[in-house]
């Protein structure tokens, strides 16, 4: 075990490690790291240039103690942030471990030639600088934009913020897109670093509470309060700069409550949409959520579609346009985008899933089931016992066998009582096995009793206000659960969600295009 108040200081390249203080020092910089990083780095530069098995880190730096592999990624990653610019770097090699990489030593500068050699430092940060302007283009409809209108470019006057303050931004918001709950936490803190250095830009506080907002997504039930409060405290400084921030109105909408407030929700997300520049992705994507939560996914698939050609690299998006493609039948294109992503995130949670589901409820349970047996790229997060539980089901699906099938929809009655992501699933997974009244009956217990609340409560893209009075109605629309529109006894469920009212304004889901004829549309024209 490496014992880090007992390692000297030595160099890496033209780095200093200082293990004692858990100090990288370079160029007359120094940065402190958390000690599992610095542990990492020790054992890895003893001797530097070696491949290290993750064996033999687990050993030295958690004692050999049970590691999840998440956790490792989770340090290497840091460690690679940290090393960034500072003349190494850090190496996967594949099914072996990883290695420490020193830059060569720098050439002098020879003027006298008409082509001039550039030193490693710079071209490392012209590496940095590119990677930095790929982010810019990927984040471009989640910034802010300079309004068109004559009436907004009086509000507030374009400004050019520091350099510092738009690195800071830029990193907030890619780690925001990695949606873990590390990564959100670490994107709140660049944020807040830009916001006490610009305190005066509405966006920095914009690009704030969009950063609680994705942090309302793993919040416990006990933090939620807390967490929207920082939400509306940061989107209100960015209005109170800017009254048409387009991502704090974004922010503020999202705390709207939309379950049995459909017109109320409808109504906020206008307002924000009449302020806001035109096409900013966070305001956009609230609206597709809501178009999914009421039915409306041909609208939705519209700007999902929108947001896709200028900002390609944001899981949820991606999920979304899956989900909506494959509700539209348009499945060939799903799977064409699903092996896309799955290409981009082999192991984020939410693409995972819906690629799976894509393939479970869509007619490829075999592809679903390769998932299932590639353990190296399961999802990071995953709870206990989940992907073992779809190993069954795809068992029983591709057997038929009415005994299995009755032991997976008990297993899944279940789990539906301990929180509405998995009651939701519960649903869903009795309607693809053939069950549509198992199906009512879930979808009963998840729209008409209480269910408890727990982070990351649905298994649809949602981003935005997570509590115990929101339900998850995307799932009627889509997938396999459309089943129960043709079942009697599903009105009363439809009509407990409080949407056949608001559809007497806001018109008919898309679902009742396609349903056959007497089904569970009528009642609400």
């Amino acid at each position: 075990m490496i014992e880090l108040a007992d390692c000297p200081e030595f160099a890496l390249g033209p780095a200093t490690i200082r293990p004692s203080s858990r100090e990288i020092l370079h160029a007359g910089e120094a940065i402190m790291v958390e000690p599992k990083v610095m542990q990492l780095l020790v054992a890895l530069a003893d001797p530097i240039g070696r491949v290290v098995p993750r064996e033999v880190l687990v050993e030295r730096c958690w004692r050999g103690r049970v590691v999840g592999e998440d956790a490792i990624n989770r340090v290497i990653g840091k460690l690679r942030r940290a090393a960034e610019g500072r003349g190494f770097r850090v190496e996967t090699v594949a099914r072996v471990g990883y290695r420490l990489v020193v830059a060569a030593t720098e050439p002098p500068i020879d003027t006298a030639s008409p082509v001039v050699k550039r030193p490693a430092r710079v071209m490392v940060a012209a590496g940095i600088a590119v990677i930095a302007a790929m982010a810019l283009l990927v984040l471009a409809p989640w910034r802010q934009t300079v309004p068109a209108t004559a009436a907004r470019t009086a509000a507030v006057p374009a400004t050019v913020l520091p350099a510092a303050v738009t690195d800071l931004e830029t990193r907030g918001l890619a780690a925001m897109f990695e949606n873990t709950p590390e990564q959100t936490g670490e994107a709140i803190g660049y944020l807040k670093q830009a916001a006490a250095a610009a305190p005066g830009d509405p966006r920095i506080w914009g690009s704030l509470a969009m950063g609680y907002v994705l942090a309302l997504g793993w919040a416990t039930p006990g933090e939620r309060a807390g967490v929207a409060a920082r939400v509306e405290d940061a989107a209100r400084r960015g209005l109170a700069i800017d009254p048409n921030e387009a991502r704090s109105l974004a922010a503020l909408a999202s705390l709207a409550p939309s379950y049995r407030h459909w017109p109320a929700k409808a109504a906020a997300l206008a307002a924000a949409r009449r302020r806001a520049p035109a096409d900013q992705g966070p305001l956009l994507y609230q609206e597709v959520q809501f178009l999914m939560a009421i039915g409306h996914n041909r609208a939705a698939l519209a700007k999902v579609q929108q947001l896709v050609r200028v900002s390609p690299l944001v899981p949820w998006i991606r999920a979304a346009e899956i989900d909506l493609l494959a509700a539209a039948g348009r499945l060939a294109e799903a799977d064409r985008a699903a092996g896309e992503v799955g290409g981009i995130w082999p192991r984020e949670r939410l693409i995972w899933w819906t690629r799976f589901d894509l393939a479970a409820f869509h007619g490829a349970p075999d592809r679903a089931s390769a998932m299932v047996a590639d353990v190296p790229n399961w999802p990071r997060l995953r709870q206990p016992g989940e992907i073992e539980a779809a190993a069954r089901m795809l068992a029983a699906m591709k057997s038929s066998n009415p005994v299995a099938i009755d032991r997976i929809i008990a297993e899944q009655r279940v789990l539906a009582g301990t929180g509405q992501g998995r009651a939701e699933r519960a649903m869903r997974v009795a309607a693809a096995l053939g069950r549509p009244q198992a199906a009512l009956a879930l979808a009963r217990r998840l729209y008409l009793a209480p269910v408890a609340a727990e982070p990351r409560g649905t298994m649809l893209p949602r981003i935005g206000l997570d509590s115990d009075a929101e339900r998850p109605t995307a799932a009627l629309f889509t997938g396999p659960a459309a089943v129960l529109w043709q079942q009697p006894g599903f009105g009363p469920v439809l009509a407990a969600t409080g949407l056949p009212d608001y559809w007497r304004t806001a018109g008919m889901p898309d679902i009742c295009r396609t349903v056959p004829a007497g089904a569970n549309c009528g009642f609400a024209r």
